[in-house]
């Protein structure tokens, strides 16, 4: 009988590397994948917020809601008003809710009739498509005469000084 021979521990070691580095490898990947899901989940909530913003001007002769705050039925009317009832819609990077401001907020332009923004949470690197210029951005906003740009939040209460990129 032929004597069977197994794996030496150098090679045992080898396999085990090469399965470490490309599980660390998929990790990073899927993270980035989950980062950009909540981004684009960022951005098409507060693309239904602005949509329900204009159509509440619509039917009020152009007047925007008049309070501000975190994005609730309340702004639109109470429970019930045709254009937002989802008082639970949180930004799926960090949980907190939106925040509506009518006037022109952090938008550039001191003319823009409202502005939305989350409170932070996202990666920058997940930004990079909406303009973030450097690792300070992590934080989706729209303003009503531009759209949807990366900005740099506070952390928990919202948008700080700096001005979005072009």
């Amino acid at each position: 009988m032929g004597k069977t021979r197994g794996f030496s521990l150098a090679e045992m070691m080898i396999v085990i590397a090469i399965i470490i580095i490309i599980a660390t490898m998929l990790f990073i990947f899927f993270a980035h994948a989950r980062d950009d899901a909540a981004v684009t989940g960022c951005e098409m909530n507060e693309q239904r917020i602005a949509e329900a913003i204009e159509s509440y001007a619509v039917d009020h002769q152009g007047q925007l809601p008049p309070s501000g705050g975190t994005v609730n039925s309340a702004i639109f009317g109470g429970p019930g008003n045709p254009y937002f009832n989802n008082d639970s819609l949180v930004d799926p990077a960090s949980g907190l809710p939106y925040i509506y401001i009518a006037g022109p907020g952090m938008c550039q332009n001191p003319d823009a009739e409202y502005q939305i923004i989350d409170q932070g949470g996202h990666s920058s690197f997940s930004l990079a498509a909406l303009l973030a210029g450097d690792n300070q951005q992590d934080s989706v906003a729209f303003c009503s005469d531009r759209g949807l740009y990366a900005m740099q939040s506070t952390g928990g209460g919202g948008a700080s000084a700096t001005k979005p990129q072009n």
